[in-house]
C-alpha cells in the first residue's frame, strides 16, 4: 500500500507535528485512521516569519493618521462653520458669560487650524463645549450649523479621550465643563443627570483653583475664572429656586468682596486693566457690570434663605433689597420702559437682569402667599396680588418691547423664569374677584402669545408647566 504525502497537513497532524501521509483511496491520513478521529483541515494556517517591517510601518502610520483626523477639528465641523458658531457665541452669548477673551481666542483657534492633527486637546475640549452650548442656545440659528449638534460635540470629546479622572484641573477644563453642562440642561431639562454632574464638577474645579492657583495665574487667567465662579453661583442659585439643590459654590455668609471680577472690558484684560492695543478685535464695553449686578440679585435670593424659620417680614425686607439694587444698576442696563439702547450686548444683559429680577420678586412672593395660607387665609392678601400684578406688568413690557433675538441670546433658561412669573397669573384666575380675574385673564393670553414664539423646544422635552 502507497502512501501519498499532502502539502497541507491535516489538524491533528499539524497540531501534533508530524508528517501527514493518507493511504490510496482514503480521505483520513494514517494518523486520524490510527486514533479514530475526523479528519479535519479547519485550523487556519499561522504565519511564519517576522512581520513585514516595511508594510507594518504603513499600517502604523496609517492608523496613526487616521486617529490624527478622528481628533482633528475637522473631524467637529467644518472649518466655516465652527468659524460661524464661534463669531455666533461672542455675538450673541458673551454678553451675558464673559469667560473667554475673544483675541486670545481667536489667535488660538487659527493656530489649531493651520497645525491639522496637532491641536492642543485642552482647547479642542474648549471648542467643543463654545460649539455645544451656542447650538443649544441659538435654536433660530441652528440651521447655519449643519449638523453640528450637542450630541456630536460630546461624541468629538469622547474621541479626544479627555474625561479621565486624573486629567489636570485648568480653566480651560472648567469653562468646556460649565458649558456642556449648560447646553445639557438647555437640551435635556433641568434634571438632567450629566448637566447637574458636570455642573458640579465645574464648581468643585473653580473653588479648587480659586484657592490653589488663583495667586499664580495671570491677570486675565484669575479674572475669567472669578467670573466663571459667579456664573456657576448663579445657577446653582436658580436650580435651589426650582427646589433642585446642587452642591453649593457659595455660602450665604461667605466673603465675596476679593471673589468679584474687576470691571474691565475684554480690551483691557491682556494689559493688567489698562488701555489695550488698537488691533484688538474684542468689545470695548466691558460686561462684567451686567454679571456683577446679577451676582449681587442673586446673593438677596440666597440671604432670603439663610434663616431657620422664614417670615414675611423677611421676605419683605429682601423683596426691597432687590429693588434696590436694579434701582443702582448702570444707565445703560436699566430697563427705562420702551427705551430700548442702540448696544445689542447691553439689551441682552438688560432682559436677562430684569427677569432675573422679576423671577426672584416673584419667588418671594409666593413664599409670602404660602406663610399666609398656613397662617389659616383662606384668600391671598392684598398687598400680595398688588406685587404679583407689578411683576406681570413689568414682564409684558419688556417681553412687548424688547427683539426676540435679545431673548434667544439668553438662551433657554430664560423661559421657565418667564413661566414662573406669570404663574401667579393662574392663582389669579382660580381665586381672583370677577374684575381681577379678567384682567388676568387678557394678561395670560399676552404671556402665552409671547412664550409660543419665544419657547422652541418640544413640549416633551420641556419639564416645566
Amino acid at each position: 500500500m502507497t502512501r501519498q504525502r499532502i502539502s497541507a497537513a491535516c489538524d491533528a497532524c499539524r497540531a501534533r507535528k508530524v508528517k501527514c501521509l493518507t493511504p490510496d483511496g482514503q480521505f483520513k491520513c494514517s494518523t486520524c485512521i490510527d486514533v479514530n478521529i475526523d479528519c479535519t483541515r479547519m485550523q487556519p494556517r499561522k504565519k511564519r516569519g517576522p512581520k513585514n517591517r516595511y508594510v507594518q510601518g504603513l499600517r502604523n502610520e496609517l492608523d496613526a493618521d487616521h486617529d490624527a483626523l478622528a481628533t482633528s477639528l475637522e473631524s467637529l465641523a467644518p472649518f466655516e462653520v465652527v468659524n460661524q458658531v464661534i463669531a455666533d457665541w461672542f455675538g450673541w452669548i458673551h454678553p451675558v458669560a464673559p469667560i473667554l477673551h475673544q483675541d486670545r481666542f481667536m489667535q488660538q483657534l487659527a493656530t489649531s487650524h493651520r497645525s491639522l492633527g496637532n491641536e492642543p486637546k485642552s482647547f479642542l475640549l474648549l471648542v467643543a463645549s463654545v460649539c455645544a452650548a451656542t447650538v443649544a442656545s441659538l435654536r433660530r440659528r441652528r440651521h447655519l450649523y449643519l449638523d453640528l449638534t450637542v450630541e456630536s460635540c460630546l461624541d468629538f470629546t469622547e474621541r479626544l479621550g479627555v474625561w479621565s479622572p486624573s486629567a489636570a484641573i485648568t480653566l480651560e477644563r472648567s469653562i468646556a465643563m460649565y458649558n456642556f453642562g449648560t447646553a445639557l440642561h438647555y437640551e435635556h431639562g433641568i434634571d438632567s443627570p450629566i448637566s447637574h454632574r458636570l455642573m458640579s464638577e465645574a464648581a468643585m474645579s473653580v473653588k479648587f483653583l480659586i484657592h490653589q492657583s488663583v495667586g499664580t495665574m495671570s491677570f486675565a487667567d484669575s479674572q475669567l475664572l472669578k467670573r466663571l465662579y459667579w456664573l456657576i453661583y448663579a445657577g446653582h442659585c436658580t436650580s435651589d429656586m426650582y427646589g433642585r439643590q446642587l452642591l453649593l459654590l457659595r455660602q450665604a455668609n461667605d466673603q465675596t468682596s476679593a471673589l468679584m471680577p474687576l470691571e474691565v472690558s475684554d480690551a483691557q484684560l491682556l494689559d493688567q486693566g489698562e488701555p489695550s492695543s488698537p488691533d484688538h478685535i474684542g468689545s470695548e464695553h466691558s460686561y462684567v457690570p451686567g454679571l456683577n449686578a446679577l451676582s449681587r440679585l442673586f446673593m438677596v435670593w440666597q440671604s432670603s434663605q439663610a434663616t431657620a424659620t422664614q417670615s414675611m417680614e423677611n421676605l419683605q425686607a429682601h423683596i426691597e433689597h432687590a429693588y434696590r439694587i436694579a434701582d443702582n444698576f448702570p444707565p445703560e442696563l436699566s430697563w427705562q420702559g420702551d427705551h430700548i439702547i442702540g448696544d445689542f450686548g447691553f439689551n441682552v444683559q438688560t432682559v436677562n437682569l430684569k427677569i432675573t429680577q422679576l423671577h426672584i420678586r416673584a419667588n418671594l412672593l409666593e413664599q409670602m402667599n404660602t406663610i399666609a395660607k398656613a397662617d389659616g387665609l383662606l384668600i391671598t392678601p392684598h398687598a400680595i396680588i398688588e406685587e404679583r400684578h407689578r411683576a406681570v406688568n413689568e414682564l409684558l413690557e419688556i417681553l412687548y418691547h424688547m427683539p426676540t433675538e435679545v431673548f434667544d441670546a439668553n438662551g433657554y433658561s430664560i423661559i421657565p423664569k418667564i413661566r414662573d412669573i406669570g404663574s401667579a397669573l393662574l392663582d389669579e384666575l382660580r381665586t381672583g374677584s370677577h374684575g381681577r380675574t379678567l384682567q388676568a385673564s387678557v394678561n395670560l393670553d399676552r404671556l402665552l402669545i409671547k412664550l409660543e414664539d419665544l419657547d422652541l423646544r418640544p413640549a416633551d422635552a420641556t419639564p416645566y408647566f
